[in-house]
């Protein structure tokens, strides 16, 4: 083979592997940190920023998740914190919770329906096996942080 030759392949083998070293992987749509903008549970008749007052943070990596925040009442304090992994499947969202504020979630399987608007994510649950909200639903929605 011509010298000429093998450089050319050469060449061409050193482009793919540059190229297919540039490639990013593919990453999670809500993958960052939000901060909470808006709150409806079912255990409260009040609201989130109305009503109750605080913040909370919740960050998405790769297939994690930690949240921690701070809710006020009138005199009723609610610290709020968990983290668990996940998968997402669309809107299909499913947190698997390893540690929560509140004991009996541990290890419990949480649906949720998701909505991802620009930099706006709506979480609304419980959904039921086959994805269905119930009349009485919990939401929460998030704003990207930058």
């Amino acid at each position: 083979m011509p010298v000429i030759m093998k450089r050319i392949i050469l060449f061409c083998l050193v482009i793919i592997f540059i190229a297919g070293s540039c490639t990013q992987e593919k990453k999670s749509p809500i993958e960052g940190s939000w901060k909470a903008v808006y709150g409806k549970w079912i255990a409260y008749q009040e609201t989130f920023p109305i009503q109750i007052r605080g913040e909370q943070i919740k960050m998405f990596s790769e297939n994690h998740y930690i949240f921690v925040g701070q809710f006020v009442l009138d005199t009723l304090i609610v610290n709020n914190y968990g983290y668990g992994t996940y998968t997402l499947n669309g809107n299909k969202f499913e947190e698997v919770v390893r540690l929560h504020a509140n004991e009996s979630r541990f290890g419990k399987t949480i649906r949720i329906v998701i909505e991802l608007k620009n930099d706006t994510l709506a979480q609304y649950w419980p959904a039921d096996e086959n994805w269905n909200i119930p009349q009485e639903y919990s939401v929460e929605k998030y704003v990207r942080m930058k």
